[in-house]
C-alpha cells in the first residue's frame, strides 16, 4: 500500500490533465468546424448544396485524426524547452540549414515530426525558433527571429537559410523578412498560414490572435510586401483546416499556392503528402538559388531581380496571383 500510494497520488492529476486536454480540444475543434462550416456553407457556389448526414460523416474520419493530432501537440508542448541539435560544428552539408518557426499557441516541438521526416530525407541540418506565441508581440518575435536566421547563417558559413513556418509563424517569418532586402535566406514554406487573415479569429480575445483576422493592422502592413520577388515562396494550405476561414486565406498572393484536401490544422505537420510536398519545393529552391549564384551578378537577388528558372520542376500547384 505504501508503494502504491505514490503512483496513486501521480496518475489521478495526469490523468485528470489529459481529460482536461481532450475535452479542451474537443470543444475548440467543435467550435472551429462550426465556424468553418457557417462560412463555406454561405459560399455562393455552396448554397445550392445540400448538406445531409452522410456528408458530414465523410469528413468525421478527418475530423477525428486532427482532433487526436491536436491533443498530441497540446500534451507536448513543454518539450519545446528541449533544444534541438545545434548548427554549431554541423558536418557540411549541400543542403541549406533549416529554421522551423511554430505558430499560434505551440512550440517547436509540434514542428518535430516535420523536422524528423525532412532530416530523414536529407535535410538533416535544422533548429527550431521558439518565441511567445500566447498573448506576445508579432513584431518582437519577428526580430527574435532575424537574429535566429543570423546566427544559423553565420555558423553555417551560408546565405541560404531556409525557413519552414506554421499557422502565424508564416506571418512572424513574412515580418521578419519583408524589409531584410539582404536576408541569407533562399526559400520560405508557410503550412497552414492565414495569409489574407481568418474570420475565425474575428472571435478571439488575444491581442496577438486578433493580429490574424482579416484587416489587422499586421495583415495590412504586409499586403503588398514583395517577398515572393526576391525569394522562393510556397504557401501549402488545406481545404479542411479548420482555422483558417475561408481555406482560400491560406494564399499568398505572389507565391506558389498549394492546395491540398483532408489534412487540418495540426495535421499539416505530420502528413506524409506535406512532406513530400515540402521536400520537393525544398530542392526545387536549391536548385534556383544554386543556378542563380552561377548565372547571376553577386547580390542581384537580394536587389529584387527574380531568380533564372531551376532545372527541376516544383511540385504541383494552384495557380499563384
Amino acid at each position: 500500500m505504501l508503494l502504491q500510494l505514490p503512483q496513486t497520488m501521480l496518475v489521478a492529476p495526469v490523468w485528470n490533465l489529459v481529460t482536461l486536454v481532450v475535452a479542451a480540444v474537443v470543444v475548440a475543434q467543435l467550435v472551429c468546424f462550426l465556424v468553418a462550416l457557417y462560412e463555406m456553407m454561405n459560399l455562393p457556389e455552396m448554397r445550392r448544396v445540400a448538406l445531409g448526414p452522410r456528408a458530414l460523416a465523410g469528413v468525421f474520419p478527418d475530423l477525428v485524426l486532427e482532433t487526436l493530432g491536436t491533443v498530441v501537440a497540446v500534451l507536448t508542448l513543454p518539450l519545446g524547452a528541449v533544444p534541438w541539435r545545434r548548427v554549431a560544428g554541423a558536418a557540411p552539408s549541400p543542403r541549406p540549414p533549416l529554421v522551423f518557426v511554430p505558430g499560434y499557441g505551440m512550440t517547436r516541438a509540434c514542428l518535430w515530426p516535420l523536422r524528423h521526416r525532412l532530416a530523414a530525407a536529407g535535410w538533416a541540418n535544422a533548429v527550431g525558433y521558439n518565441y511567445r506565441t500566447l498573448r506576445g508581440d508579432l513584431e518582437i518575435a519577428a526580430r527574435g527571429l532575424r537574429a535566429a536566421i543570423e546566427d544559423v547563417a553565420t555558423a553555417c558559413g551560408t546565405s541560404h537559410v531556409v525557413v519552414i513556418a506554421h499557422g502565424m509563424g508564416g506571418l512572424v517569418a513574412r515580418l521578419c523578412l519583408r524589409d531584410w532586402i539582404d536576408a541569407p535566406v533562399c526559400a520560405l514554406v508557410t503550412l497552414g498560414t492565414p495569409h489574407r487573415g481568418s474570420k475565425l479569429y474575428a472571435l478571439a480575445l488575444d491581442p496577438m490572435a486578433r493580429e490574424m483576422r482579416p484587416e489587422s493592422a499586421v495583415l495590412d502592413a504586409l499586403a503588398d510586401d514583395e517577398l515572393p520577388r526576391r525569394l522562393d515562396v510556397t504557401a501549402i494550405y488545406s481545404s479542411f483546416d479548420v482555422t483558417v476561414v475561408p481555406s482560400s486565406a491560406g494564399q499568398y498572393p505572389g507565391a506558389s499556392n498549394i492546395e491540398i484536401e483532408g489534412v487540418g490544422h495540426v495535421g499539416l505537420l505530420w502528413s506524409p503528402r506535406v512532406v513530400e510536398l515540402v521536400r520537393e519545393n525544398l530542392e526545387f529552391a536549391l536548385a534556383t538559388a544554386s543556378r542563380a549564384d552561377m548565372s547571376a551578378p553577386e547580390g542581384a537577388r537580394r536587389e529584387g531581380q527574380a531568380a533564372p528558372s531551376a532545372p527541376t520542376q516544383r511540385a504541383t500547384s494552384s495557380s499563384s496571383e
